[in-house]
């Protein structure tokens, strides 16, 4: 349920609320994971290209591309990823994602965390539709 990129698999709204994906690292060929993975830049660069696990092993930690996904204007929720990578860095990846499951047992901060996810999913959708238009 750790992703490449720092965000953590086990709060997506595609996992939860759509259950159409399992986590990036899912191989089933049957959920999102395996296109989410085609299209992503950070997957392609750490995994693909470097046989890295995470972005947290890369020597170039952190590189521009990871800053600019972490601080994508629509994707709000990937504010988090350098600081988990960081966390990932310092416990590894087992201790971040037991941390992890403590933090998000917390109903209500899930639920908020997921409205945020679908904020930004409508913001997307509207970019997209603008970007069509012209």
């Amino acid at each position: 349920m750790a992703a490449p990129c720092g965000l953590y698999c086990g709060v997506c709204s595609e996992l939860l609320l759509d259950e159409t994906c399992h986590g990036c690292g899912c191989v089933c060929s049957q959920c999102a994971a395996e296109p989410h993975r085609a299209n992503c830049y950070i997957h392609r660069c750490c995994v693909s290209r470097k046989g890295l696990g995470s972005c947290a092993e890369c020597d170039d930690f952190p590189c521009t591309s990871l800053i600019q996904f972490a601080y994508d204007p629509i994707w709000r929720s990937h504010l988090p990823v350098l600081e988990n990578l960081r966390r990932i860095r310092r416990s590894g990846v087992e201790a971040w994602l037991d941390e992890q499951e403590a933090y998000w047992a917390d109903r209500r901060r899930l639920e908020r965390w997921l409205q945020l996810q679908r904020e930004c999913r409508v913001k997307y959708q509207r970019t997209c539709r603008q970007s069509q238009d012209r």
